[in-house]
Protein backbone atom coordinates (compact mmCIF):
# COMPACT_ATOMS: atom_id res chain seq x y z
CA UNK A 1 0.00 0.00 0.00
CA UNK A 2 1.29 3.45 -0.86
CA UNK A 3 0.31 7.01 -0.11
CA UNK A 4 -3.02 8.20 -1.30
CA UNK A 5 -2.31 11.61 -2.68
CA UNK A 6 0.21 13.59 -4.71
CA UNK A 7 0.93 16.98 -3.25
CA UNK A 8 1.04 20.24 -5.14
CA UNK A 9 3.38 20.71 -8.08
CA UNK A 10 6.61 22.62 -7.67
CA UNK A 11 6.80 26.32 -8.44
CA UNK A 12 10.44 26.90 -9.30
CA UNK A 13 12.15 29.92 -7.77
CA UNK A 14 15.67 31.07 -8.45
CA UNK A 15 18.33 32.29 -6.06
CA UNK A 16 21.74 33.76 -6.85
CA UNK A 17 24.84 31.67 -6.04
CA UNK A 18 28.50 32.27 -6.71
CA UNK A 19 28.69 30.56 -10.11
CA UNK A 20 25.16 31.25 -11.36
CA UNK A 21 21.53 30.78 -10.45
CA UNK A 22 20.24 27.58 -8.85
CA UNK A 23 16.48 26.96 -8.45
CA UNK A 24 15.24 26.20 -4.97
CA UNK A 25 12.19 24.19 -4.04
CA UNK A 26 9.79 27.09 -3.56
CA UNK A 27 10.20 30.45 -1.88
CA UNK A 28 7.19 30.42 0.46
CA UNK A 29 6.25 27.35 2.51
CA UNK A 30 2.74 25.95 2.10
CA UNK A 31 0.68 25.15 5.23
CA UNK A 32 0.38 21.46 6.02
CA UNK A 33 -3.02 20.16 4.78
CA UNK A 34 -5.07 17.47 6.57
CA UNK A 35 -3.09 14.25 6.42
CA UNK A 36 -3.80 10.53 6.34
CA UNK A 37 -3.51 8.46 9.49
CA UNK A 38 -1.60 5.23 8.99
CA UNK A 39 -3.57 3.35 11.64
CA UNK A 40 -6.77 3.85 9.65
CA UNK A 41 -5.45 1.80 6.74
CA UNK A 42 -2.87 -0.59 8.15
CA UNK A 43 -3.01 -3.91 9.96
CA UNK A 44 -1.47 -4.12 13.47
CA UNK A 45 1.81 -5.51 12.13
CA UNK A 46 2.30 -2.84 9.49
CA UNK A 47 5.49 -0.85 9.05
CA UNK A 48 4.25 2.72 8.73
CA UNK A 49 6.66 5.26 7.25
CA UNK A 50 6.05 8.99 6.92
CA UNK A 51 7.91 11.23 4.45
CA UNK A 52 8.32 14.84 5.55
CA UNK A 53 10.08 17.74 3.92
CA UNK A 54 10.13 19.77 0.75
CA UNK A 55 9.79 19.08 -2.99
CA UNK A 56 12.86 16.83 -2.95
CA UNK A 57 11.19 14.75 -0.25
CA UNK A 58 7.94 14.75 -2.22
CA UNK A 59 9.61 13.44 -5.38
CA UNK A 60 8.95 16.52 -7.52
CA UNK A 61 8.83 16.82 -10.49
CA UNK A 62 7.86 13.16 -11.01
CA UNK A 63 4.44 11.83 -10.15
CA UNK A 64 2.61 8.61 -9.50
CA UNK A 65 4.69 5.46 -9.25
CA UNK A 66 7.87 7.24 -10.41
CA UNK A 67 8.49 8.99 -7.10
CA UNK A 68 11.30 7.65 -4.91
CA UNK A 69 9.16 6.88 -1.88
CA UNK A 70 6.69 4.88 -3.98
CA UNK A 71 9.61 2.79 -5.26
CA UNK A 72 10.70 2.42 -1.65
CA UNK A 73 7.29 1.07 -0.62
CA UNK A 74 7.61 -1.60 -3.29
CA UNK A 75 11.13 -2.71 -2.42
CA UNK A 76 10.43 -2.80 1.30
CA UNK A 77 7.29 -4.79 0.67
CA UNK A 78 9.37 -7.37 -1.16
CA UNK A 79 12.05 -7.41 1.53
CA UNK A 80 9.49 -7.72 4.35
CA UNK A 81 6.90 -10.16 2.99
CA UNK A 82 5.38 -10.79 6.42
CA UNK A 83 4.61 -7.11 7.03
CA UNK A 84 2.36 -4.60 5.34
CA UNK A 85 4.44 -1.59 4.34
CA UNK A 86 2.64 1.75 4.26
CA UNK A 87 4.42 4.92 3.13
CA UNK A 88 2.58 8.23 3.24
CA UNK A 89 4.02 11.55 2.13
CA UNK A 90 3.20 14.78 3.92
CA UNK A 91 5.98 16.54 2.03
CA UNK A 92 5.12 20.05 0.87
CA UNK A 93 7.02 21.83 -1.92
CA UNK A 94 8.58 24.91 -0.41
CA UNK A 95 8.53 23.43 3.08
CA UNK A 96 10.80 24.82 5.78
CA UNK A 97 11.32 23.92 9.41
CA UNK A 98 8.11 25.66 10.47
CA UNK A 99 6.12 23.09 8.49
CA UNK A 100 7.97 20.29 10.27
CA UNK A 101 7.20 21.93 13.60
CA UNK A 102 3.53 22.06 12.66
CA UNK A 103 3.54 18.37 11.75
CA UNK A 104 5.14 17.35 15.05
CA UNK A 105 2.99 19.65 17.18
CA UNK A 106 -0.45 19.62 15.63
CA UNK A 107 -0.92 16.38 13.72
CA UNK A 108 -2.04 13.62 16.08
CA UNK A 109 -1.90 11.23 13.13
CA UNK A 110 1.90 11.32 13.34
CA UNK A 111 1.65 8.96 16.31
CA UNK A 112 0.44 6.18 14.01
CA UNK A 113 3.79 6.01 12.18
CA UNK A 114 6.89 4.04 13.09
CA UNK A 115 9.48 5.93 11.01
CA UNK A 116 9.77 9.44 9.62
CA UNK A 117 12.13 10.19 6.72
CA UNK A 118 12.83 13.92 6.73
CA UNK A 119 14.52 15.69 3.80
CA UNK A 120 14.62 19.42 4.41
CA UNK A 121 16.92 22.43 4.66
CA UNK A 122 17.25 23.87 1.16
CA UNK A 123 14.42 26.37 1.65
CA UNK A 124 15.52 27.21 5.19
CA UNK A 125 18.96 28.14 3.90
CA UNK A 126 17.63 30.95 1.74
CA UNK A 127 15.88 32.80 4.59
CA UNK A 128 17.89 32.30 7.77
CA UNK A 129 21.40 31.35 8.92
CA UNK A 130 22.19 27.66 9.16
CA UNK A 131 22.86 27.81 12.90
CA UNK A 132 19.36 29.25 13.43
CA UNK A 133 17.35 26.64 11.58
CA UNK A 134 19.68 23.82 12.62
CA UNK A 135 18.73 24.25 16.28
CA UNK A 136 15.03 24.24 15.41
CA UNK A 137 15.52 21.20 13.22
CA UNK A 138 17.22 19.35 16.08
CA UNK A 139 14.36 20.25 18.42
CA UNK A 140 11.57 19.13 16.11
CA UNK A 141 13.28 15.82 15.40
CA UNK A 142 13.71 15.25 19.13
CA UNK A 143 10.00 15.98 19.57
CA UNK A 144 9.09 13.37 16.96
CA UNK A 145 11.36 10.86 18.65
CA UNK A 146 9.64 11.55 21.96
CA UNK A 147 6.40 10.59 20.25
CA UNK A 148 7.91 7.21 19.39
CA UNK A 149 9.12 7.67 15.81
CA UNK A 150 12.48 6.61 14.45
CA UNK A 151 13.64 9.66 12.48
CA UNK A 152 15.87 9.23 9.43
CA UNK A 153 17.59 12.50 8.52
CA UNK A 154 18.20 13.12 4.82
CA UNK A 155 20.62 15.56 3.24
CA UNK A 156 19.45 17.33 0.08
CA UNK A 157 21.40 16.81 -3.14
CA UNK A 158 23.94 19.47 -4.07
CA UNK A 159 22.97 22.07 -6.61
CA UNK A 160 24.14 21.28 -10.12
CA UNK A 161 24.97 23.65 -12.95
CA UNK A 162 27.02 23.55 -16.14
CA UNK A 163 28.13 19.99 -15.51
CA UNK A 164 29.48 20.63 -12.02
CA UNK A 165 28.25 20.59 -8.43
CA UNK A 166 27.50 23.95 -6.85
CA UNK A 167 28.70 24.46 -3.28
CA UNK A 168 25.85 26.56 -1.94
CA UNK A 169 24.11 23.73 -0.07
CA UNK A 170 27.25 22.08 1.31
CA UNK A 171 26.82 23.90 4.67
CA UNK A 172 23.20 22.68 4.73
CA UNK A 173 24.29 19.09 4.25
CA UNK A 174 26.98 19.45 6.90
CA UNK A 175 24.49 20.88 9.39
CA UNK A 176 22.10 18.00 8.78
CA UNK A 177 24.88 15.48 9.30
CA UNK A 178 25.44 17.07 12.70
CA UNK A 179 21.71 16.79 13.44
CA UNK A 180 21.83 13.14 12.39
CA UNK A 181 24.65 12.30 14.80
CA UNK A 182 23.52 9.07 16.45
CA UNK A 183 20.48 8.89 14.17
CA UNK A 184 19.96 7.07 10.85
CA UNK A 185 21.29 9.18 7.98
CA UNK A 186 20.18 9.19 4.35
CA UNK A 187 23.14 11.08 2.93
CA UNK A 188 22.05 11.91 -0.61
CA UNK A 189 24.58 14.72 -0.91
CA UNK A 190 27.51 12.46 -0.02
CA UNK A 191 26.43 9.77 -2.48
CA UNK A 192 26.01 12.24 -5.33
CA UNK A 193 29.46 13.70 -4.65
CA UNK A 194 31.01 10.23 -4.34
CA UNK A 195 29.59 9.20 -7.71
CA UNK A 196 31.04 12.33 -9.31
CA UNK A 197 29.49 15.06 -11.41
CA UNK A 198 29.64 13.14 -14.69
CA UNK A 199 27.60 10.26 -13.29
CA UNK A 200 25.40 12.33 -11.00
CA UNK A 201 24.36 14.53 -13.93
CA UNK A 202 21.95 11.72 -14.83
CA UNK A 203 20.31 12.03 -11.40
CA UNK A 204 18.95 15.54 -12.04
CA UNK A 205 15.79 16.64 -13.81
CA UNK A 206 16.78 20.27 -13.28
CA UNK A 207 19.48 21.97 -11.22
CA UNK A 208 18.33 20.50 -7.89
CA UNK A 209 15.49 17.97 -8.32
CA UNK A 210 15.80 14.30 -9.18
CA UNK A 211 15.23 12.51 -12.47
CA UNK A 212 13.90 8.97 -12.64
CA UNK A 213 17.45 7.67 -12.20
CA UNK A 214 18.00 9.89 -9.17
CA UNK A 215 14.71 8.87 -7.58
CA UNK A 216 15.50 5.19 -8.07
CA UNK A 217 18.86 5.66 -6.37
CA UNK A 218 17.24 7.59 -3.50
CA UNK A 219 14.83 4.68 -3.03
CA UNK A 220 17.70 2.17 -3.07
CA UNK A 221 19.62 4.16 -0.45
CA UNK A 222 16.55 4.68 1.74
CA UNK A 223 15.76 0.97 1.54
CA UNK A 224 19.06 0.06 3.19
CA UNK A 225 18.76 2.79 5.82
CA UNK A 226 15.22 1.75 6.79
CA UNK A 227 16.14 -1.94 7.07
CA UNK A 228 19.11 -1.08 9.25
CA UNK A 229 16.98 1.20 11.42
CA UNK A 230 14.32 -1.41 12.15
CA UNK A 231 16.91 -4.14 12.80
CA UNK A 232 18.91 -1.98 15.24
CA UNK A 233 18.28 -3.13 18.81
Amino acid sequence: MIARQLLASLLIASSLVGCGRVPVAQDAPTPLPPQPDCSAAADPGALCILVLGDSIAAGVPLSGDDRWWVHLAGTLGTALPDRTVVIDSWAVPGSRVDVLESAARDQSAIDSYDIAIVIEGVNDEIVQPVDTWQARYEAVIAAMEQRGLIVIVGTPPPGFQDGAFATRYDPTANALREVAHGRPLLDIAARWHADGAAVAATYYSDLIHQSEAGQLLMAEMAHEVVLHAIEKP
